[in-house]
């Protein structure tokens, strides 16, 4: 077997594979008929498919199908300065998408389709609805023992004895905020070399890391067989801006099948979150450039380790330990036992909380990790939660 990105096209089926290859005139002509604008400004462009000119202070135009080239060219940045990402990454590595489910959309439909797809066991649950749209097939597989050691030779095994050709990787994991090591990573990317597997990581909380570890993107492990995809959603506090990107190795994916693939399904990405993105990201790139803490992924780290060792203690207080036998080390997530004072199971105790008009959290059932609930501190600030420490109380008193 080859690396499944050493020669992507062989990995697409035939109806993907025709949207790649089939002839694109109307963007053709239409960046033929950009360069000439740029060379001579008298040049008349009767090609362009938008109003202009109208309420100029109004228009928003489109964008290039894979994103905005200054915006690529900063996403790249980051991952080489943030994600120990190579020097080879380039703007031309990254596929601008309208929200980081669209990246794994697209990656799904190019990649999954008649093929199985191995999930980890308490994984983020549209995950399944994605492989199902795509023609994949599901198969669950452990990641971690029950001791949280990553015991790669029984996740080998259970790629192998499931024929699972694409395995969707999640880390920091939403929802139990688990964390690989340096060498698990690395131990990773060496398993899926060995079995020219291909690994979709979902990366959207590459950077929300609280055990002082650098983050790394599982491409720099594994380049010809990772691709990554990341979002402006939680480490940049965009999520209505929906913007998200996929990075890989290997241009041909982002630079030429994504720009197909992309442009059939949305025609372009979100240009308004794309400039904010920037707006944001811009000024942690430059300090990072200068050495200096990058000031707004210090602030959301800094504010989310306090809150979730705040929501930790107040767990604690009342029973409610995490299960996991990782601690939360990343995220914005964590989960939680049902306690041992309910009687009822994960479904129960979230009706209950919520219809008793308290606290809301999801059942663990959701994620496939029955008996647990998953908590966010992502928005709750430290007054709330001694808030939720007296609403756990009236719960148990109820």
């Amino acid at each position: 077997m080859a690396a499944p990105l050493r020669d992507p096209d062989a990995w697409l089926p035939p109806h993907v594979r025709a949207v790649v290859e089939r002839p694109t005139p109307i963007v053709t002509f239409a960046g033929r008929a950009g360069a000439a604008a740029t060379a001579d400004p008298s040049f008349v462009r009767s090609d362009i498919g938008q109003i202009i000119g109208v309420e100029p202070a109004a228009e928003v135009l489109y964008g290039p199908p894979v994103g905005l080239a200054d915006v690529r060219e900063a996403v790249a940045e980051l991952y080489r300065r943030s994600l120990g990402g190579s020097d080879e990454l380039q703007g031309a590595n990254v596929c601008m998408t309208t929200g980081a489910c669209e990246g794994l959309s697209l990656l799904l439909r190019c990649f999954a389709h008649g093929r199985k797809v191995a999930l980890p066991r308490g994984h983020w649950e549209n995950y399944d609805n994605a492989v199902d749209l795509a023609g994949g097939e599901v198969v669950v597989v452990d990641i971690f023992d029950e001791a949280g050691t990553l015991d790669l030779e029984a996740l080998e095994r259970q790629l192998v004895d499931a024929g699972a050709e694409v395995v969707l990787l999640n880390f920091p994991c939403n929802p139990t905020g688990a964390v690989l090591s340096t060498a698990e990573a690395e131990g990773l990317g060496a398993m899926l070399r060995r079995l020219d597997v291909l690994a979709i990581a979902d990366e959207v909380y590459a950077n929300l890391r609280y055990d002082g570890v650098p983050p790394r993107s599982l491409i720099v492990e594994a380049p010809e067989h990772v691709v990554s995809v990341g979002s402006g959603s939680k480490q940049f506090l965009l999520p209505g801006a929906r913007v998200g990107w996929v990075v890989c190795a290997q241009p041909r994916v982002t630079d030429v099948i994504l720009r197909k693939v992309l442009r059939g399904s949305t025609a372009s990405p979100n240009v308004l979150g794309q400039r904010r993105l920037l707006d944001v990201l811009g000024p942690d790139l430059e300090a990072m450039a200068g050495d200096r803490e990058p000031p707004t992924l210090t602030r959301v780290i800094h504010a989310m380790t306090e809150r979730r060792d705040a929501l930790l203690e107040v767990l604690g207080r009342h029973g409610m330990v995490s299960k996991a036998a990782r601690p939360p080390e990343g995220t914005i997530f964590l989960m939680a036992t049902v306690p041992p004072w309910f009687e009822g199971d994960d479904a129960a105790f979230a009706e209950r909380a919520l219809t008793a008009g308290l606290f809301s959290c999801v059942p663990g059932s959701a994620f496939g990790l029955p008996g647990q609930v998953r908590l966010s501190y992502g928005a709750l600030s430290p007054e709330t939660i001694a808030v939720l420490d007296d609403k756990i109380t009236a719960l148990k008193s109820a």
